[in-house]
């Protein structure tokens, strides 16, 4: 558990620097230059993902605290579908962001969410709760900073079209591969 957690802390302090902190993040980008500062950034989260998929592997599931799989496996594909739609989002321009705020943290908030609704043990409610609480906390704390939501421009609508056509090529690609990326079969019962 302390490889899972120290893994979510690293994530959240890297994470969370830019936004509590801009200052000293813009004078880290002035003393090392903007791809060096992005180069560490990338270095900090690639070493707290693999703390995370280390720690996540180094505990055997034990029983659950809660299982709401057989009800909540269709909606939480669905939530998690979402979730890549606004994670495309937060790529490329669309209407979307004129609706959200924030399409990629609550993308990833949705897709956090899922994961708990369908794994109910310790390794995954410390994961993915913290994952969740992290991403919830950025977009309050963004808002706080941020002021007011000005809504961008509107755009041409298909451009809403290729950000669902991309969100749905992610989530088949998450789906496909789920069991080799994370070594975890998304159906447990099989």
């Amino acid at each position: 558990m302390a490889f899972l957690i120290s893994g979510l802390l690293l994530w959240i302090v890297a994470h969370m620097v830019p936004v509590v902190a801009p200052d000293f993040r813009n004078a880290m980008v002035q003393k090392l230059g903007e791809w060096p500062y992005k180069g560490g950034f990338s270095l900090i989260i690639f070493g707290s993902v693999g703390l995370m998929v280390v720690g996540w592997h180094s505990i055997e599931s034990v029983t659950p605290l809660y299982d709401f799989y057989d009800l909540a496996a269709f909606p939480a594909l669905i939530i998690v579908l979402i979730g890549f739609v606004l994670i495309a989002a937060s790529i490329l321009p669309s209407n979307f962001r004129r609706l959200i705020r924030h399409p990629q943290l609550t993308g990833f908030s949705l897709w956090a969410f899922a994961h708990l609704l369908l794994n109910g043990d310790l390794r995954t409610t410390v994961l993915f709760g913290g994952l969740l609480a992290w991403s919830l906390a950025t977009m309050a704390l963004l808002n706080k900073r941020d002021g007011t939501f000005v809504p961008p421009a509107k755009v041409l609508p298909h451009k809403g079209v290729m950000v669902a056509a991309l969100g749905f090529v992610l989530f088949i690609g998450a789906v496909l591969g789920h069991e080799y990326l994370s070594g975890v079969n998304l159906n447990p019962h099989s």
